[in-house]
């Protein structure tokens, strides 16, 4: 080793030793540098993110090329400690508010009101009653859904029920929901229920009146006779609508009468009826609220007549034509379906038993048993002409009414005389249906 001695002053020399130097080989065509390694990553096309809330909530997300996974953290311990202490700040603030609406209202010096508020008080009062409302409104949707679900659960069948003017304004239950009808049906054959109340057996009982009644005449009589079917035309169009010539028309127009609010008389209905029967023809009556009141009002004429005939009949003639045969011919000349038809009799056959019923009634507890007794024999007339169906919806409507009206001991007097004076066991089981006395 070679050894180097410098003087920077002759008066104070230094010396300097150089510092050895580490030998490296030259590097060669076939040698690389190392490189240093990093760290094994988990996969090249990962995302990592990281969202915190205040150490309350901790949401990490990681998605990889292969899959992705989300992962949320709440710490049970922050959320109570925070909810503690916004109890406890809500509780001091109404405190405080309660403090200050005591010295809401005060008189100054100079005897005046003055009115003083502080701004959190108004900002408690606020969030008090908003909140309030939402606690309202949340009760007022859960009590809803568990009323719908319990309706659910029980299955109950759902009513169609309408409005008729024959019976005042009053319900009719005219179907039963086909759909909620059957669930109800499976439901109550799986669970084996085998007694029910009175009027749930009555509703569960009651089907759709798309069919005609028994009564309903399957044909009407032809006529025979050989007319000139133009001429009754243009008469019986004479008696609905009237003529140009007015005073030349022999028979009174059914719609003037109607538009001019005068009453519909029988012989317009009788007059009508003979001259659409002997030809066979047709009219129309427009409107149809106009054909509707004409059908009623003959209907009411229709059960008149049966009503003031011997209730031991058992049939009743209309102008040499059967009751029933001349109200369903009625219906076929003004151009009305037959179950509407069938419908507007039925719902006032209905009305009339509700009626009868009550007068009974009112004249037995009046001591006058010999008309009470005349008022009963009427319905056992009209229930032997037209028969209400067996659980029909306007006997139905009936019972309810009179359930409101008349106590069960009431009821069951007037059936014990109803059985004693009709002898059709038709009648009577109408009748008990009307009274609300069918067994379950």
């Amino acid at each position: 080793m070679n050894m180097t001695t410098s003087c920077s002053s002759p008066s104070s020399p230094r010396l300097f030793a150089t510092k050895p130097q580490l030998y490296k080989a030259p590097l060669s065509s076939f040698s690389t540098p190392k490189r240093r390694r990093s760290p094994a990553r988990r996969n090249r096309n990962s995302n990592d993110s990281t969202y915190s809330d205040s150490n309350l909530l901790t949401i990490s997300t990681y998605s990889s090329y292969e899959e992705q996974s989300l992962s949320l953290t709440l710490d049970v311990n922050r959320i109570s400690s925070l909810a503690t202490s916004r109890f406890k700040l809500f509780l001091d603030s109404g405190k405080d508010a309660v403090s200050d609406l005591q010295t809401l209202v005060s008189l100054d010096d100079n005897k005046r009101v003055v009115v003083t508020c502080r701004k959190s008080t108004m900002q408690f009062v606020g969030g008090v009653v908003l909140l309030g409302l939402v606690f309202g409104f949340a009760i007022k949707v859960l009590v809803h859904l568990g009323t719908a679900f319990k309706g659910g659960l029980q299955g109950r069948p759902k009513l169609v029920v309408r409005r008729d003017r024959s019976l005042g304004g009053k319900e009719v239950v005219v179907a039963v929901d086909t759909i909620r009808s059957s669930s109800s049906s499976s439901i109550a054959s799986s669970s084996g229920q085998a007694s029910r109340s009175n009027s749930v057996a009555r509703n569960l009982k009651l089907r759709a009146q798309n069919n005609l009644p028994k009564w309903w005449p399957a044909s009407l009589p032809s006529q025979s006779l050989e007319v000139d079917k133009e001429d009754y035309q243009r008469e019986a169009n004479r008696i609905v609508r009237g003529s140009f010539f007015k005073l030349l028309s022999f028979f009174p127009a059914i719609v003037d009468n109607r538009t001019s609010g005068r009453d519909i008389t029988e012989n317009d209905i009788i007059q009508l009826r003979r001259v659409c029967r002997i030809a066979g023809v047709q009219v129309s009556i427009e409107p149809t609220n106009t054909r509707d009141s004409f059908y009623r009002t003959s209907v009411d004429f229709v059960l008149n007549a049966c009503s003031r005939a011997p209730w031991e009949s058992s049939s009743v003639e209309i102008c040499s034509e059967d009751a029933r045969e001349f109200i369903a011919g009625l219906a076929e000349n003004i151009g009305l379906a037959k179950i509407d038809a069938a419908r507007m009799v039925s719902a006032a056959v209905a009305a009339r038993t509700r009626s009868w019923f009550l007068q009974a009634w009112a004249l037995e507890i009046q001591g006058k048993h010999s008309e009470s007794v005349a008022e009963l024999s009427k319905i056992c007339l009209i229930h032997r002409i037209f028969p209400p169906e067996e659980y029909s919806a306007e006997m139905e409507m009936v019972a309810r009414g009179l359930e409101k009206l008349m106590k069960l001991e009431e009821r069951q007097s007037l059936m014990r005389t109803f059985v004693g004076m009709c002898c059709s066991e038709e009648s009577q089981r109408s009748a008990a249906e009307a009274l609300g006395l069918i067994p379950s």
